[in-house]
C-alpha cells in the first residue's frame, strides 16, 4: 500500500473510532469521485463487504477497475481475483489468467502465480484410496504439486494470525478453545488465480461444485499446537458442510496426524496429499463418527489447507456464512 493509502486509512480509522462512520464514508466517497485511487480501492472494499455502506459488489468491481487503471497494485490484484471467482459479477477465470500472463514478464508477483498455474495445469488428476467406506474417508496422493504447496504457504505466511473465536457473552475475541494454531482465509480479494485454481481442482477431484466450497483456510501448527477433537459439521444451518478436504502442504515435522478415534483411524500427513471425508450421513444428518483431531506437533511446523464443502453454493454473504 502507498504511503498516501496508509495516511488515508489512518484518517478513516480516526473518524470511525470516534463513531463518525457517516463522515468517514462521505470523505471516502468524495475522494473516490475525484479519482483518488487509494480511496477507490478502500471504498471498493467497503462496498464489497458492506462495511459502513450498503453492500454493492458491482460498484465495488467498478471502483477496483478504476483504481487498477491508475496502476494501484492492490486494486489490480482485487480486480483479477474477482474476475476469477465471480464474487462481484460473472466469473471469467480464463480472462483472469490472461491478465496474470500479461503482467508476469514485468512483475515477480504474477510471474510466481503463472509458474504455479502451469504446475497445476500439468499435474495429473489423482486417484483416491479408500480408507473407510462407511463413513466415507478417502486419501488422494499428489493432489497438489510440491511447488504449489510452497506457493500456498508463502502466500499465507504474512497473513497468519492466532486462532480466535468471539465469546457469545462478552462479544470479545478469545483464544480458540479447540484450535491452538495460526491461520488465515483467502477471502474474495485475496483469492488470486492460483488459489482459485486450487479451489476448482479440489472440486474436480471431489466431484463437487467449486462454488459450494468455503474460502480456502490455511493453518500452521508449531510444536505443542493441535486441533482438539471436534466435528466440522455446523449446528442449525440450512447449508451444511457436507465434506471436508484437507491438503497437507508439508511433511517436515513429527506428530500432527489426523485422528478419527471413533473408528480407530489415523492418517499420517504426506506433502501434497488430500484427505477427504464426509461430515454427514446419506440423509444429511451430522455423522458423529467423523469427529477428528489434529494431534499435537512434536517437532517442526505442520501446514495444511482446508476447504469445507457445503451441500450447495456458498458465499461469504449467505445466511449461513457467520456460522
Amino acid at each position: 500500500m502507498t504511503e498516501a493509502g496508509v495516511d488515508l486509512r489512518r484518517q478513516l480509522g480516526s473518524l470511525l473510532s470516534r463513531g463518525q462512520a457517516s463522515d468517514a464514508a462521505s470523505l471516502l466517497g468524495r475522494l473516490a469521485d475525484e479519482g483518488n485511487a487509494d480511496a477507490q480501492y478502500e471504498l471498493g472494499l467497503w462496498r464489497l463487504y458492506g462495511q459502513y455502506v450498503d453492500r454493492d459488489p458491482e460498484a465495488a468491481a467498478r471502483l477496483f477497475r478504476s483504481a487498477a487503471g491508475q496502476h494501484h497494485a492492490e486494486a489490480i490484484a482485487a480486480d483479477i481475483a474477482l474476475l476469477a471467482n465471480g464474487l462481484a459479477g460473472p466469473d471469467h477465470p480464463d480472462a483472469a489468467i490472461r491478465a496474470v500472463r500479461a503482467r508476469a514478464p514485468s512483475d515477480p508477483r504474477y510471474a510466481g502465480q503463472l509458474a504455479a498455474l502451469e504446475m497445476l495445469e500439468q499435474a495429473p488428476m489423482p486417484v483416491g484410496a479408500c480408507l473407510s467406506q462407511n463413513p466415507d474417508i478417502r486419501l488422494f496422493a499428489d493432489a497438489l504439486p510440491p511447488g504449489v504447496c510452497d506457493y500456498v504457504m508463502d502466500a499465507a505466511r504474512s497473513r497468519l494470525a492466532p486462532s480466535f473465536v468471539v465469546d457469545p457473552a462478552t462479544r470479545r475475541r478469545v483464544p480458540h478453545p479447540v484450535r491452538t494454531s495460526h491461520g488465515t482465509n483467502f477471502g474474495p480479494v485475496e483469492e488470486d488465480c492460483v488459489i482459485n485454481a486450487i479451489n476448482r481442482r479440489i472440486a474436480a477431484i471431489t466431484g463437487t461444485d467449486w462454488r459450494a466450497g468455503e474460502m480456502l483456510h490455511v493453518l500452521r501448527y508449531t510444536p505443542g499446537q493441535q486441533y482438539r477433537l471436534h466435528h466440522d459439521g455446523l449446528p442449525q444451518v440450512t447449508n451444511q458442510r457436507q465434506w471436508t478436504a484437507i491438503v497437507y502442504l508439508n511433511e517436515a515435522f513429527e506428530g500432527g496426524a489426523t485422528d478419527f478415534p471413533l473408528i480407530g483411524l489415523q492418517v499420517a500427513p504426506r506433502r501434497g496429499a488430500m484427505l477427504l471425508f464426509a461430515n454427514t450421513t446419506a440423509d444429511g444428518a451430522i455423522d458423529s463418527r467423523t469427529r477428528h483431531a489434529g494431534t499435537a506437533v512434536d517437532r517442526g511446523e505442520k501446514w495444511v489447507a482446508t476447504r469445507w464443502i457445503r451441500t450447495r453454493k456458498w458465499t461469504p454473504w449467505c445466511d449461513d456464512a457467520a456460522a
